[in-house]
């Protein structure tokens, strides 16, 4: 009786744990501590921007940007004249984008978006060879259109 209670009592020990450890695994980032505060002093080296190898992230990340008036990553994901459209289109409504699906052609992928609050949709054309080349980072600059639909 002893060793089935001690056998149980393990076992118990052993799905606590494991549970704990999944919970930790499974928050990921959520957990981790905080960013440290941007350096004051005027020699500090800046930070590297990454950029996506997925078509479909790369776009996100762009619209993401774009919807908190990031202004500085949307000119690092997008060409100068995506930058200006989406800067003379406006970013009201910004944070209501959803994917809504994607297609590609002649070696862009275009991911589709819709505005929640407006009914408006967009295309975003990302250069595929650009953004996915292989290696572990996307380059800068690879939306290179975008398109507004009422």
């Amino acid at each position: 009786m002893k060793t089935t209670i001690r056998n149980r009592a393990a076992a118990l020990a052993i799905a606590g744990i494991a549970s704990l450890a999944g919970v930790g695994l499974a928050s990921g980032p959520a957990l981790a501590a905080p960013a440290p505060a941007a350096a004051t002093s005027a020699d500090a080296e800046p930070q590297s921007v990454h950029y996506p190898t997925d078509t479909n992230i790369y776009a996100d990340e762009l619209v993401r940007a774009w919807g908190a008036d990031n202004t500085e990553r949307v000119e690092g994901f997008a060409t100068a004249s995506v930058a200006s459209d989406l800067a003379a289109h406006g970013n009201e409504n910004g944070t209501h984008w959803v994917q809504t699906g994607e297609e590609g052609a002649a070696g862009t992928i275009y991911v589709d978006y819709k505005n929640t609050v407006t009914g408006e949709t967009m295309s975003v054309g990302v250069a595929n060879e650009q953004v996915s080349n292989g290696g572990e980072w996307g380059s800068p600059h690879g939306v290179h259109s975008v398109q507004f639909n009422n």
